[in-house]
């Protein structure tokens, strides 16, 4: 199975492509083959995303953006063997365990689909100051622009999700980079958001590696990073991010201390 970058709809997996093989990590049985994404597919990928978003994503209405966000969890809840099967070939983990992050993952579609119908601002009076008795503040929610979503291998689905579902939820539109390991459940997550009805050119899928994710970090037209992974990468992106906006989920923050009397 060869797969490519998906942009504005449409894949690109090209022959003449740089290619790297993905591989079950318990038998090496190769499971996929990318064809690598370029800079300028980077580059295209964020302008469709950026077109996307002042075309369309940012004035579609809750219900519309909710609606998109159900069907996916229906779509993946009615089928999940596909999903599953990937998991467990591409990242090795028990078909019990690959199960469970796919229902984990209908939750999440489920739980963003109820947030894009409440995502409301506030109306504050205004009178805490001088000359603004009988007055009103509104205080409007809108949506950001362009999200680059860069995830990790352990749970290829449902951490994609954490940050594509909420950022569709909110009228985003978002460049999505999976972790080389894992991109499989990637690419089948955007075909499911094209069958649910998400617009073309909302949720483009770069195939690559972490230079990929690197430059994505420092496009112009990004307007928010979030990223899981590790501890060393994630400074990286705060160094390198500028004044974007950076939700990271970092590792290394899990130590254990063993006294002199543990029994081990």
């Amino acid at each position: 199975m060869r797969l490519g970058s998906i942009i504005n709809g449409q894949e690109r997996n090209e022959h003449n492509r740089e290619t790297l093989e993905v591989k079950n990590p318990y038998n090496q049985e190769i499971v996929a083959e990318l064809a690598l994404a370029t800079e300028a597919d980077l580059n295209e990928a964020v302008e469709n995303a950026f077109e996307t978003f002042h075309s369309t994503m940012k004035m579609m209405p809750a219900h519309q953006r909710s609606d998109i966000l159900r069907k996916a969890a229906d779509l993946l809840e009615e089928k999940p063997e596909d999903f599953i099967d990937t998991i467990v070939r591409e990242a090795g983990k028990p078909i019990k365990y690959s199960r469970d992050e796919i229902n984990r993952s209908v939750q999440v579609l489920r739980f963003a689909s109820e947030l894009a119908k409440n995502i409301t601002g506030e109306v504050l009076p205004m009178d805490a100051a001088i000359g603004g008795e009988n007055r009103l503040g509104l205080v409007k929610r809108i949506p950001l622009g362009v999200v680059g979503a860069i995830t990790p291998f352990n749970f290829p689905l449902n951490l994609s999700l954490h940050k594509i579902a909420p950022a569709i939820a909110a009228g985003n539109t978002i460049v999505f980079k999976p972790a080389e390991k894992t991109p499989v459940s990637g690419y089948k997550l955007v075909k499911l958001f094209q069958e649910a009805g998400l617009p073309d050119g909302a949720l483009n899928l770069l195939m690559g590696t972490g230079e990929v994710g690197a430059s994505l970090v420092t496009h112009e037209k990004v307007h928010k990073i979030s990223f899981t992974g590790s501890l060393a990468v994630g400074k990286k992106i705060r160094e390198t991010a500028g004044f974007k906006k950076v939700t990271l989920e970092l590792g290394s923050n899990s130590p254990n201390i063993i006294f002199d009397d543990g029994d081990i």
